[in-house]
């Protein structure tokens, strides 16, 4: 009885309150967060609410949310209330106040108008002791830094046992390591419950912060990393089990925090929790699909994030087939395919590239059967997947293609099934997947594998007969595919005149081009049809040598996305034209798109390209000894080839003599080897552009190439290329002409320039638009492009920085990045003065808070910049003379100062510009850059200085510019610095009154190089180090501090003694 006894004595004494023990009272109110236990007793709360309602209005206005809390926390009648005197219900609706405000209040505790607010809930409301949980996780982010040290200082003894693991840490006075907090929500299960619920309260009262959240996200991932880990253990049955309890455990604070659709960090943070269980954890189909369609709920501003979730879930499900919810929102995600490339460098994308491929299979026969089909080849080009997966893909294509139940024509009239042939042919020539599509005939069942044999067969048999209808002029052999009644039902559709086309070229679109270019499509098989179609009134072949309607509806063709069979055709109809008939005018308007058709990848469209120029060779050689000035006046489309407008009247034109010195000399001497390689043609262009002005070489003829004819060639191609609308003619021989340098004075940069100028004003999207239509893979294009930027010009780089300057959120991410990486290679080329102004236009975007997924690419490529180019000393000296004041021009009055605070929006910008200049400095000062310490010690002093305006210390930024220091003045040779640089009482206020260790102990080795240096300097300024140090280091007990005084003592004694 009397054990029994004495246990229920000692529970009432625990939960006691001591009201009649003065002595007792005096202790808890002694419990403070910003004063000492001796002083804060002696405190009344008339003036701890005085002091702490200061702090209170300061954080109001800072966020307008804190005002609802001027009618209970912090009126004048919360100087009376007692806890201990409310009742049950009125302490309950106390705690939901004061819970409320430190959620708010945890996103600014590193401000000391927060800390005050804090700590008039702890001297009146002791949240310490009935708010415990609260308490403990709301200063849980800032485990690491002294305040938090406070905060456990203050907790009573008897602990939840969420709380036990701080023990040994409030003991020792030392802040608990990042590993501990992890390994104790690992082992935990209290406190693991505890910080999910704390993290899911704030989140629901629209109270959550980077600092919680990024906090949350990371350790709780980490602690249940490491619970499925230790669930591995035991016997299998035993595994299972404890797998499922982590699951069971964690699954619902996930799908609570992905339910949240307006919080994007939280949902990030769940993204990674459950990527870790996916990876893992054996979790049921039934999870892994719901917890995808949770993914793609609302994620437009998380897409990456969400798709290496998606990756990482389609992995670990059975089947392959994509949830319907899923599969909607991936297919309208913008950009996916360059998304999914670049996450194939870090995750295994091929089993969610699959489903995409087969959901959009399996939906044929609905509308929309073009995009499908289209969206399917973007994502097979992008060869994404493995062999394995490539093959289940195309396995399922060539059933379709063969079964019965595909219409032939959709319900928007499209018809599906040619469509598939051809997408499934154009695949089978492509280098990427071509060998797979008939390695997976094997995989096939019997019918479907004769079928796609026979698909293939007539495909090879088709391309035998073209290289007949080539070589041999005997054309009994052709086999005649095409249908006669299917062409002249074509050519019946095909109006009989047109009055206003001259062009098919013209920048307007045509309304006759279609249907004529189907008429084609169905003829080229057959020489009869040819002949019939290029026989056409409405094609005006008898005027073909006064206007170009007739050479353009070819030249269109040979440079549109048509079967290759087709383009080399329509070049074959010109050759035999120019051979049959005399020309009468000078055809230099098809040289630009001879040269394309000589760059073409397929040997059979080169070789019909080269019949051709060797025909125009010949031409041009007849009318030259003709010696008829007739010939040499009249070209063939001038004004008119580009449409009636400015197109055609800025395009530059190539004298005769040039004309036919550029076919002759530049042209056919290198037929065959272009024949045999079509990258020889780029290379021969470019050495040929590039011969010095006075050089000896010759071309095989023996005739010089003098610099007035390169000068014109390419004045010339670089008009066609800025004013052709064949955006294929761009896509091939910009990327020639951007590698020539200057032609005598004029650079190809100079004359592309209204190219890049107009691919800016486009945008991005509109250029995606045109690319899709013609076929061309819009990343390319656009880096072509943006090659065309010169450092040399400041007007290109101007319109680069335009570029990326205007964040427009329909446009794609590609044209941006583009430019960053042209800025970035530019860089070494350009001169100083524009390297400062590049540098503080980058230093600008990267301080932006990227408040939209555009800013925040446009944040991380400057960072990028920054770091990778070889920043000069002037440019640094530049970025550092440019930093706005913390102190804001030094000390001010009262006013002045709160107007100061209650701007935290431009603060936080100042702040973060200084840190990431800080960052760069110190990665790239050295012993070379001496110039910089002054700047370096301004920023000090600066820095010091918003400490005694704002009460916030910046421990970070203090340490990287003494690292700075420390790295411009360890050198073999004593640096030469100017001595009114030096700010040796700076260095010792950091000594004396900072909380870092590290940034006493870096200014303390600082101080022991200076020494050495400027000795005059740091005589008067030794004392003062040793005297007064409060907590800092001289009180450390540890090797690296004991090293560090010791240095300094050695190296300023011996100063002070010399």
């Amino acid at each position: 009885m009397a054990t029994a006894l004495a246990s229920q004595l000692a529970q009432i004494r625990v939960q006691s309150t001591n009201a009649l023990d003065l002595k007792a009272q005096k202790k808890a109110h002694s419990k403070s967060l910003l004063f000492d236990a001796h002083h804060a007793a002696t405190q009344d709360f008339d003036t701890l609410f005085q002091l702490c309602n200061e702090g209170y209005q300061e954080i109001c206005r800072l966020d307008q949310r804190f005002l609802s809390f001027a009618g209970n926390l912090f009126s004048d009648q919360s100087k009376q209330e007692d806890r201990t005197q409310m009742t049950a219900a009125q302490n309950e609706s106390l705690d939901n106040v004061l819970e409320d405000f430190m959620s708010l209040v945890g996103a600014r505790l590193l401000l000391k108008p927060a800390m005050k607010a804090m700590e008039w809930l702890v001297r009146r409301f002791s949240v310490h002791q009935y708010n415990m949980k609260c308490f403990v996780l709301t200063f849980l982010p800032y485990h690491t830094s002294p305040l938090f040290l406070s905060a456990l200082a203050i907790l009573p003894q008897q602990r939840p046992a969420a709380f036990k693991f701080l023990q040994p840490y409030i003991q020792s006075s030392t802040n608990p390591p990042r590993h501990t907090i992890v390994h104790t929500l690992a082992h935990n299960q209290d406190l693991f419950s505890a910080f999910n619920l704390y993290t899911l309260n704030v989140c629901r009262r629209g109270q959550q912060c980077l600092a919680l959240l990024s906090f949350w996200s990371s350790v709780t991932s980490e602690a249940v990393a490491l619970m499925l880990d230790r669930s591995r253990l035991g016997r299998l049955e035993l595994q299972r089990q404890n797998q499922e309890d982590v699951v069971i455990h964690v699954m619902p604070t996930v799908a609570e925090g992905l339910s949240m659709q307006n919080i994007p960090d939280l949902r990030v943070g769940c993204f990674i929790i459950l990527t870790v269980l996916s990876s893992k954890a054996s979790l049921s189909e039934s999870v892994l699909t719901a917890a995808m369609d949770l993914v793609v709920t609302a994620w437009e501003d998380i897409v990456h994030a969400g798709l290496i979730c998606l990756v990482v879930l389609s992995q670990q499900r059975q089947a392959v087939t994509l949830p319907k919810k899923t599969f909607k929102a991936l297919v309208a995600t913008k950009q996916l395919s360059d998304d999914l490339i670049l996450l194939r460098q870090h995750y295994r994308v091929e089993k969610l590239v699959l489903g995409l491929v087969l959901g959009s299979l399996n939906k044929l026969g609905k509308r929309g059967n073009a995009e499908r089909l289209r969206f399917v080849r973007v994502l097979l080009e992008a060869n994404l997947m493995q062999s394995s997966f490539v093959a289940a893909a195309l396995t399922l294509m060539l059933r379709l293609s063969c079964g019965t139940f595909l219409l032939s024509s959709s319900k928007d009239g499209f018809d599906t099934r040619s469509a598939l042939v051809d997408l499934l042919l154009y695949l089978a020539d492509s280098e990427n997947v071509g060998s797979t599509i008939h390695l997976s005939l094997e995989n096939t069942d019997t019918e479907t594998r004769q079928r796609g044999h026979e698909l293939f067969s007539n495909h090879r048999r088709s391309k035998k007969h073209s290289d007949i209808l080539e070589t041999d002029d005997d054309m009994q052999y052709v086999v005649q595919e095409a249908s006669s009644m299917h062409f002249d039902e074509l050519v019946d559709r095909i109006p009989s005149r047109t009055a206003f086309e001259v062009s098919f070229l013209s920048h307007s679109d045509s309304y006759i081009f279609a249907s004529l270019s189907d008429a084609f499509l169905a003829a080229y098989r057959s020489p009869d049809h040819l002949d019939a179609f290029s026989k056409l009134p409405l094609l005006r072949k008898s005027l073909a040598m006064s206007e170009p309607l007739y050479f353009s509806f070819f030249v269109r063709i040979w440079c549109g996305h048509y079967p290759t069979l087709a383009r080399a055709a329509a070049i074959r109809m010109l050759s035999q034209y120019i051979d049959t008939e005399e020309l009468s005018v000078d055809v230099q308007i098809l040289l630009p798109y001879v040269l394309y058709a000589l760059a073409d990848p397929k040997l059979l469209v080169r070789r019909a390209a080269i019949d051709l120029a060797m025909a125009l060779a010949s031409s041009y050689s007849k009318m030259d000894n003709q010696n008829g000035d007739q010939y040499r006046l009249n070209i063939l489309g001038k004004g008119q080839i580009y449409g009636q407008g400015i197109q055609s009247e800025e395009l530059a034109w190539l004298p005769w003599e040039a004309a036919l010195e550029f076919i002759r000399v530049w042209l056919t001497p290198d037929l065959e080897e272009i024949r045999l390689d079509p990258g020889q043609l780029q290379r021969s262009l470019v050495n040929r552009l590039t011969v010095p002005a006075g050089s000896r070489e010759t071309g095989n003829n023996g005739q010089k190439v003098k610099t007035s004819l390169r000068y014109s060639v390419l004045t010339w191609l670089c008009s066609h290329i800025v004013n052709a609308p064949v955006l294929s003619l761009r896509a091939r021989l910009l990327p020639i002409l951007i590698k020539v340098p200057k032609v005598g004075q004029t650079s190809p940069s100079a004359l592309l320039k209204p190219l890049l100028t107009e691919t800016i004003v486009q945008g991005y999207e509109t250029l995606r638009l045109i690319c899709e239509k013609e076929h061309i893979n819009t990343s390319q294009y656009i880096n072509h492009v943006i090659e065309i930027a010169s450092p040399k010009d400041q007007e290109c780089v101007k319109l680069l920085q335009d570029c990326i300057s205007d964040v427009k959120p329909v446009d794609g991410p590609s044209l941006r990045v583009a430019a960053f990486r042209r800025l970035r290679r530019i860089w070494p080329l350009s001169k100083p003065q524009l390297q400062i102004s590049l540098g503080q236009f980058m230093l600008d975007l990267a301080a932006l808070d990227p408040s939209s997924a555009e800013a925040s690419l446009n944040q991380t490529e400057a960072l990028d910049t920054l770091r990778t180019v070889n920043l000069s000393t002037d440019v640094l000296q530049s970025l550092m003379d440019d930093l706005p004041s913390l102190a804001h021009g030094g000390p001010q009055k009262a006013a002045k100062r709160r107007r100061t605070v209650s701007s935290p929006h431009a603060l936080g910008g100042d702040i973060r510009r200084i840190s990431i200049l800080l960052e760069i400095v110190e990665a790239s000062v050295t012993e070379a850059n001496p110039s910089l310490v002054g700047s370096l010690f301004k920023i000090l002093t600066d820095i010091r200085g918003y400490k005694e305006h704002s009460g916030l210390e910046l421990h970070y930024l203090e340490l990287l510019t003494i690292n700075s220091l420390l790295s411009i003045l360890r050198s073999p040779t004593t640096p030469v610095i100017e001595k009114s640089e030096v700010r040796a009482d700076v260095l010792v206020e950091c000594i004396r009154n900072s909380s870092n260790p590290q940034v006493q102990q870096q200014a303390l080795l600082l101080v022991s190089i200076l020494a050495s240096i400027v000795p005059e300097l740091i005589i008067h300024n030794v004392m003062p180090i040793f005297t007064f140090m409060n907590s800092s280091i001289m009180k450390r007990t540890d090797d690296y501090s004991a090293h560090i005084v010791k240095q300094v003592c050695d190296r300023a004694l011996t100063t002070i003694s010399h």
